[in-house]
């Protein structure tokens, strides 16, 4: 008799009780589809965690290496920059040559001035490769009017 009368209270309950549901949805998590932006930053900190375990199982050191190696790029765009400033003068500056070629490591720098432009060309000694940059000659009174 107990066991019918709590049977009818439960099944009084769960009918009485009203279920309350709502539609399902999906989103992708990733922002390349569509997802929020603000997880990208979560999501690049993840790939750059699986990106530092190696084939054999064991992890890369994130602090030792990487710091030392941002350090030598930094150091080696520093000196670029300062070498590319340097070139930028003899080439273009106050009194400037009118041809010349500068080697510096595998790289081969050759410029000509002529009266109405500078043709530089840069060309890779190793493999023969070149680029050339043609350069307006701009003088004080262009610039003046």
């Amino acid at each position: 008799m107990k066991s019918c009368a709590f049977f009818t209270a439960f099944l009084l309950t769960t009918m009485a009780t009203p279920s309350i549901s709502q539609d399902l949805s999906f989103q992708f998590v990733s922002p390349t589809f569509g997802g929020s932006s603000f997880n990208s930053g979560h999501l690049l900190a993840l790939a750059d965690i699986q990106n530092q375990h190696t084939e054999d199982g064991s992890t890369q050191s994130s602090t030792g290496s990487s710091q030392s190696d941002l350090f030598v790029r930094q150091l080696q765009s520093r000196l670029l920059s300062s070498l590319s400033s340097g070139l930028s003068e003899v080439i273009t500056g106050a009194e400037p040559g009118d041809t010349d070629t500068i080697v510096i490591g595998d790289q081969q720098i050759f410029y000509e001035r002529s009266l109405e432009d500078i043709r530089v060309q840069i060309t890779n000694l190793l493999d023969g490769s070149s680029t050339e940059i043609l350069l307006p000659v701009v003088d004080g009174s262009q610039l003046a009017n």
